[in-house]
């Protein structure tokens, strides 16, 4: 059963009190450092590497003009985690867990000198530096396996089934090459922090999309607990069919994998695809035909399958707003309702932000589904 806002608020005492914590290198901010935080921002995204920053007033010393920490506690590659929650949850929920990569300082006309700290996932390390590297008789998963033991992450990978005669990366970082990877199979990658007794668990995780058109992990109704919602529908970019064709060397034959108008992942059966909706209304259905390297018929559909996903997922597009809800996060269902017959609806969460500030905890987000 998806969480409701009544089960949140039981959880998080009516919302009344929103709490963080912030550990750098290890030492919390607040209660070991009494250092005074304006404002923490956590980006949940499934495309690119998660972002965290944060505010510091506290830390200028007027009478020898210097901040304190940036040598020490704000040092790049120091090690962030980032926790959100209410106060009388009992326990706060980990957001983010990270490393510094930026920091900024700021001496405005009128109030206190600040600091901004900012950074990104574990992922980031994979996206720097590049090279070139092949592995026979692999599969992608397989691939992605190896590279996450490379940077310490435990991956947890989905079969991709279809054994290649060979995986290339040809001079690219290991985040763009697990993009590929990722982009041909139809799949999500990113990486997310876990806390099991006491330790966090750094995971990279390579696996289709996690959209379920049955089943929420969250209700959220527009005026209970929703705060707006924009949705949009556009056809505009939607095809009908994709068409894969390659070329067996050792046969001497055409190799083809098709992907069609049903086989958007996570669809609705009771509601209509972008793919349907073109069938419905112009002449030309919009078949798109490619031609690269494949080995199997396999391995073509399964590229056709994911160009039909691209596609599809950008025909129902929104974003909303919400009270602070740390269970808001990318690759999570959320059941959006009080929107009328055609959007009240489940979605799939693209990306979440949440702040907490002196106004109080609130989150945005993104979502996407293939129907409508």
């Amino acid at each position: 059963m998806p969480l409701t806002i009544p089960d949140l608020e039981h959880k998080y005492g009516n919302f009344y009190v929103p709490v963080f914590k912030l550990i750098v290198n290890g030492e919390d901010l607040l209660s070991k450092h009494f250092i005074e935080i304006a404002t923490v921002q956590v980006d949940n995204t499934l495309k690119g590497a998660d972002r965290f920053s944060f505010t510091v007033n506290s830390t200028f010393n007027f009478q020898n003009r210097e901040f304190a920490h940036l040598d020490d506690l704000f040092r790049f590659g120091n090690s962030v985690e980032i926790y959100f929650g209410y106060k009388d949850a009992g326990s706060l929920t980990l957001m983010h867990h990270g490393l510094i990569t930026a920091v900024q300082t700021s001496f405005p006309a009128s109030g206190l000198p600040q600091i901004n700290v900012s950074g990104y996932d574990l992922s980031y390390r994979m996206t720097k530096g590049k090279r070139s590297e092949n592995w026979d008789n692999r599969k992608d998963s397989e691939v992605v396996g190896l590279i996450a033991k490379e940077y310490g992450l435990t991956a947890e990978t989905e079969d991709t089934r279809v054994t290649l005669a060979k995986i290339e990366q040809s001079q690219e970082s290991d985040f763009q090459f697990i993009e590929k990877l990722a982009d041909r199979n139809g799949f999500e990658f990113y990486t997310v922090g876990e806390k099991r007794g006491g330790q966090i668990v750094d995971k990279l995780l390579f696996r289709p999309p996690a959209n379920n058109s049955k089943e929420a992990d969250l209700t959220l109704e527009w005026g209970k607990g929703l705060v707006s919602f924009s949705p949009e529908i556009n056809i505009s970019e939607q095809i009908s069919k994709v068409e894969v064709r390659g070329w067996d060397v050792a046969k001497k034959e055409e190799i083809v994998g098709t992907a069609q108008a049903g086989d958007e992942p996570g669809r609705d059966p009771n509601r209509r695809s972008g793919a349907e909706f073109i069938k419905a209304i112009c002449k030309d259905a919009g078949e798109l035909k490619i031609r690269i390297p494949v080995y199997s018929r396999a391995e073509a559909e399964r590229h056709a399958k994911a160009v039909l996903k691209k596609r599809a997922e950008q025909f129902v597009q929104g974003s909303g707003e919400s009270i602070g809800l740390p269970e808001i996060m990318a690759d999570k269902n959320i059941e959006l309702l009080g929107l009328g017959e055609k959007f009240s609806r489940i979605y799939y969460v693209e990306q979440s932000t949440h702040t907490v500030s002196t106004s109080g905890y609130r989150t945005t987000f993104k979502v996407k589904d293939t129907t409508i």
